[in-house]
């Protein structure tokens, strides 16, 4: 692809996040105000983000073998780095070796079956997960594992009348889950897994399979659409949302001029997302937010930093620079 500034969207989507979350589990009234950050639309952003760049690596190469094998490389190192990580805490801080049924069902992405450590942030207002941002990753594995079924539908039943109408079977779902049409319905949890979740992918593929269009024209789409994602922050019509993400994201990183910041040094996003929440429950547990809630917040900022740097350049880049099969540019597109 050409100049794009994916990298930095990812990182500020990321970022919307980790902020968030210093607001929302140390339960700090001053840093309440934080919890007004969607980080819903920010993993919403991250999922049409997937959704262009999973079916252009797929487009690319579809190779089921190579593909596989470029989608694990890309979210398996850093997510079970990760794991390592809360094992630590645990170990290290709490002292806690309770943590069987934990990492099995973790390394099997199951990490709703015991999403905390026993003896671990039992203290802490949200104390019922080690890692609450993972479950995204299992949503995430499970697009990369439909893309191929998806992309030989596309061409048997026509492109866009299969996204389309997927996207909004999704819409429909994620009502029905949320008791919007029928009360008795009302699974939060399920609302908001892959079903509820597609629609904003399936956003994704669309703007990658019309990109020369989108290059062209969608200047003029970005602010409805950013009209579109402002009114449904007020009024929650969910519907307008994967209107309005998708366009909003992607316009950035196609018709933005590209911004390097830190990305220039690499793809830090990845690693800030998926370390910030035990950095920031650890900080909560030993009641430093409670003493000190904005110098926390640069703390926990600059401590996921650090993680996210070592994960990107010791766990992310070497497993992704092993693929030297195909040339160095096409490596680099896959990684994307």
């Amino acid at each position: 692809m050409r100049p794009n500034n994916f990298d930095l969207a990812r990182l500020i989507l990321a970022s919307i996040v980790v902020f968030f979350h210093c607001g929302a589990l140390s339960h700090v009234p001053t840093l309440a105000w934080l919890g007004n950050l969607d980080s819903e639309a920010a993993v919403e952003g991250f999922f049409a983000i997937s959704g262009c760049l999973i079916i252009a690596s797929w487009e690319r190469d579809p190779s089921l073998r190579d593909y596989t094998i470029k989608r694990a490389r890309r979210i398996l190192p850093a997510y079970y780095a990760t794991t390592g990580l809360c094992l630590a805490i645990a170990f290290v801080l709490f002292h806690s070796f309770h943590v069987g049924k934990f990492l099995v069902a973790n390394v099997t992405f199951l990490n709703f079956l015991k999403p905390g450590i026993d003896g671990v942030f039992d203290h802490n207002p949200e104390n019922d997960a080690m890692d609450g941002s993972l479950w995204t990753i299992r949503i995430e594995l499970c697009f990369y594992l439909v893309v191929p079924v998806v992309v030989w539908l596309c061409k048997k039943l026509g492109r866009d009348r299969f996204l389309v109408t997927t996207a909004i079977l999704s819409v429909f779902y994620r009502y029905v889950m949320e008791g919007r049409l029928l009360l008795h319905t009302r699974h939060p949890s399920l609302a908001v897994a892959l079903p509820g979740q597609w629609s904003l992918f399936a956003g994704g593929a669309l703007i990658y399979y019309h990109l020369d269009w989108f290059r062209k024209n969608g200047k003029w789409l970005v602010a409805p659409a950013l009209a579109l994602y402002v009114a449904t922050y007020f009024t929650d019509i969910y519907v307008l949302r994967p209107l309005s993400i998708p366009i909003v994201v992607l316009g950035f990183c196609f018709l933005a001029p590209e911004i390097k910041g830190p990305t220039r040094w690499g793809d830090f996003s990845y690693g800030t997302y998926v370390v910030h929440w035990p950095v920031i429950q650890t900080l909560v547990a030993f009641g430093f937010f409670a003493r000190w809630p904005y110098p926390m917040v640069g703390v926990a900022v600059v401590l996921v930093a650090i993680l996210a740097s070592l994960s990107w350049f010791f766990v992310e880049k070497p497993s992704l620079g092993r693929s030297k099969a195909k040339p160095a540019v096409a490596a680099k597109q896959a990684a994307a």
